[in-house]
């Protein structure tokens, strides 16, 4: 056997594996990290409660458009409604010395939804909350009020994250509450 067939020969069984492969990946139902596959109800999802330049919102639109589906402006093109009910930061003393100086606080974000379906069903209210501790150093009151704003924009990072993931979660029927009903 000469050189170029023997390379030949090789080439073509390197091609035979990398399609053997790819093969079993497909058939596994391996996708890549970062795909994520909505149902079809939350194709097109319209948010209210939600400030649009607010850290919550910005993530969700992130993660919708990662999912290759949307937020939608107007609530009639919408497969389903996300309606915020609440969402506040809370900022609490959580270490104070000896001689009353807080040394580290406390940032609590929570997050009260609901989802509405378009038959005029819906979920009951669900509660989303993270917290997070930053040392306070009143000598450095620059930096510590820097801290602070990249800790509440990480909390909204997280907080929008999760919300999108617990969309992702199935609707339990027995869950939903009928329109009219006030449970």
């Amino acid at each position: 056997m000469n050189v170029s067939a023997a390379s030949g020969a090789l080439r073509a069984l390197v091609a035979l594996a990398s399609l053997v492969v790819v093969v079993q990946l497909a058939g596994c139902g391996y996708h890549l990290r970062g795909m994520t596959q909505v149902d079809p109800a939350f194709e097109r999802v319209h948010v209210s409660g939600l400030s649009k330049s607010g850290t919550v919102y910005r993530t969700l639109v992130a993660e919708f458009a990662n999912a290759d589906a949307e937020l939608v402006d107007a609530p009639r093109d919408a497969t389903a409604r996300l309606v915020v009910e609440s969402d506040t930061v809370e900022e609490r003393a959580s270490v104070v010395d000896p001689s009353a100086d807080v040394r580290q606080y406390e940032l609590l974000h929570q997050l009260r939804y609901r989802i509405e379906l378009p038959d005029g069903s819906r979920t009951p209210s669900y509660e989303i909350s993270q917290a997070r501790n930053y040392n306070y150093d009143p000598t450095g009151v620059l930096a510590s009020s820097s801290n602070e704003a990249q800790i509440r924009r990480e909390l909204g990072e997280l907080v929008g994250q999760l919300l999108f993931y617990r969309l992702l979660a199935p609707v339990d029927p027995d869950t939903l509450i009928a329109p009219g009903e006030g449970r």
